[in-house]
């Protein structure tokens, strides 16, 4: 087989066995997937897992990083088109559409809530690798609603705004908040928090400098 083509089956494997493990980390948690299980569920002997994973706990970072990429592009897609007269909305609209992600998968986002901050957890290696895009995306998005921030003060704003969207996940899906107020609660925090410090913009019938 032509090295390429080689590469490409083994790419090709590599994801069915990370698929096979957030199957049965959806279903049955991590204690279930063994690699045995995981090389099952992808249609492989476990021998071949080996091939592809040095052991059970690089399989779950991957299959962590996985659907933390999923969500990351989603963020991504919202972040992109922002609404100078509407900045409440766009934040509003970042929020509700991470939220969707995070409560179309409720076992995945439990899971994840309860293991993104056990430094020994293979899952938790894999969330964070993706938080700490998120927190850069977020910066670039702080930066680009006009707000005044060193690069240090825009950083902590990131940190901020990944926990609110952390904890509103987990209020929501732990029914003590319902999704809708939730998400106003946070846009409303967020936008009120943050306004203070957006550059000044006149307003399109007045000579004012002072953000309405």
């Amino acid at each position: 087989m032509p090295a390429l083509l080689k590469r490409a089956s083994s790419a090709v494997t590599r994801q069915r066995l990370i698929a096979s493990a957030i199957e049965i980390l959806r279903k049955h948690g991590p204690a279930a997937a063994t690699t045995g299980r995981i090389a099952a569920g992808a249609g492989l002997k476990q021998a071949s897992f080996y091939a592809h994973f040095a052991d059970r706990d690089a399989c779950l970072t991957a299959a962590a990083a996985a659907i933390g990429e999923q969500m990351l592009a989603r963020l991504r897609a919202v972040l992109a088109p922002i609404d100078g007269a509407d900045l409440r909305g766009s934040i509003r609209r970042v929020y509700a559409s991470l939220l969707a992600v995070m409560l179309e998968e409720r076992a995945l986002t439990t899971l994840f809530l309860a293991h993104r901050v056990d430094p020994a957890s293979p899952i938790g290696v894999g969330l964070r690798r993706e938080l700490d895009l998120a927190r850069a995306d977020l910066v670039t998005a702080i930066r680009l609603y006009g707000v005044r921030a060193t690069p240090a003060q825009a950083g902590a704003w990131a940190e901020m705004l990944v926990a609110v969207m952390l904890g509103l996940a987990e209020a929501v899906i732990a029914g003590r908040v319902a999704a809708e107020t939730g998400v106003d609660a946070a846009a409303d925090a967020t936008f009120g928090a943050l306004r203070a410090l957006l550059a000044p913009h006149p307003h399109p019938h007045s000579s004012s400098t002072e953000v309405p």
